[in-house]
């Protein structure tokens, strides 16, 4: 929190982390100039996405921040989690378009500079608007913020904000990842809640994060379309520089990558699009949510009664072990209202509030599982008669 802390722990990291990082950029991009590119992965476990399943993307889910949510969502559900890589270059706007449901209807041009795909049956370019409109083409709902669709069906909708907490604070993604991820796993504990019996997590890309800055890589201007930190598009007159290969979409766009884990932009902590571990290899998340519904169906909330700041709830079926609590977001235990959750004993319990200027706040009672899961819910108002 400090910046004379952040400081002396950046140095340490520092001194041990970009050595090993920048080699193993470096492994992986002489595999990759070997090849031709990043070497095929398994396609079968990454199929269509049948019915009752809803995609979720997040935008910059590292590979290692996605083990984090796996074990965060493993109170919901059956959850597997897998590897597979993205497109090159690591970009949002290549790679949200790779790892959709509508990924084969997709290509790109060679006046594709800014690495934006368009549809394949118009050639319209793959705006937030064509985006939509090609998801509901073939039958899926493109779901907004807090919509939650028809469970029978299938859907895409976007959680989480790390890849825009990361170009906006650099360092700080790592001291606040959790609160960043608290944002993911209360839209599909949402979407679990809703019925939705299938869930699946997919990203664009990872990140590089390093202290005191990305090591800086020239690349001449001249020679380039475009430039982004970790690579750019080189113009038909440029020569090709030993780590060039043609855009995923559009082989006929020449991509230039940065070295290692150098930064054609000077001072970066933060940044994606290059050819590394971090960046390319992306997970690839499954979540059965049926086990989660069917206990919910087993509880049910009968009372609440306030009188002042204490809540007394009767809650009629489920398991031994089950705890109530008060929060203002359903999800989130850190939003928890009440000096402590309370065990449900013999269908009844009683849990008071912690400070008196909640009194009249908008809430939510939450039943927990003997593990911590939501199973039940039901909005209330502090303090109301």
């Amino acid at each position: 929190h400090a910046k004379a802390d952040l400081d002396a722990v950046g140095a340490a990291l520092r001194s041990m982390y970009l050595p090993w990082l920048d080699d193993s950029a470096r492994r992986l991009q002489d595999a990759a100039k070997a090849s031709g590119g990043l070497p095929a992965m398994n396609a079968q476990q990454f199929s269509e996405p049948g019915p009752g399943t809803c995609t979720v993307f997040v935008d910059g889910l590292r590979f290692d921040v996605a083990v984090r949510l796996q074990q965060r969502l493993s109170s919901l559900g059956g959850v597997e989690l897998a590897a597979r890589w993205t497109s090159l270059p690591s970009v949002t706007a290549s790679g949200k378009a790779w790892c959709s449901p509508v990924a084969k209807h997709i290509a790109g041009t060679a006046e594709d500079l800014e690495f934006e795909p368009r549809t394949l049956a118009d050639g319209k370019p793959l705006s937030a608007h064509n985006f939509k409109k090609l998801l509901a083409e073939h039958g899926l709902q493109a779901l907004a913020q807090h919509e939650t669709g028809d469970p029978a069906g299938r859907a895409w909708t976007e959680a989480g904000d790390l890849d825009h907490y990361g170009h906006e604070h650099g360092l700080r993604l790592a001291r606040d990842m959790e609160a960043q991820l608290n944002q993911v796993v209360e839209r599909i504990q949402e979407l679990c809640d809703a019925g939705w019996p299938h869930v699946r997590i997919v990203t664009d890309h990872g990140w590089l994060l390093m202290p005191g800055g990305l090591p800086k890589s020239g690349l001449a201007k001249h020679q380039t379309e475009t430039r982004w930190g970790r690579c750019a598009v080189l113009k038909d007159s440029a020569h090709g520089t030993p780590l060039t290969f043609g855009w995923d979409w559009c082989g006929d766009v020449q991509v230039a990558y940065a070295p290692g884990i150098s930064n054609f932009v000077a001072g970066a902590d933060y940044a994606h699009g290059g050819i590394s571990f971090q960046e390319c290899l992306v997970p690839f998340i499954q979540l059965n949510c049926t086990s989660s519904s069917q206990t919910q169906s087993t509880v049910s909330i009968k009372s609440v009664t306030w009188r002042g700041l204490r809540c007394n709830v009767v809650v009629e079926g489920g398991v031994p072990g089950l705890r109530l609590d008060i929060r203002t977001k359903a999800a989130l235990a850190s939003s928890s209202l009440a000096e402590s959750p309370k065990l449900i004993e013999a269908g009844k319990a009683s849990v008071a509030i912690a400070d008196d200027e909640h009194m009249g706040v908008a809430a939510v009672l939450v039943v927990l599982g003997p593990d911590g899961e939501v199973l039940q819910k039901q909005s209330t108002t502090v303090g109301e008669k």
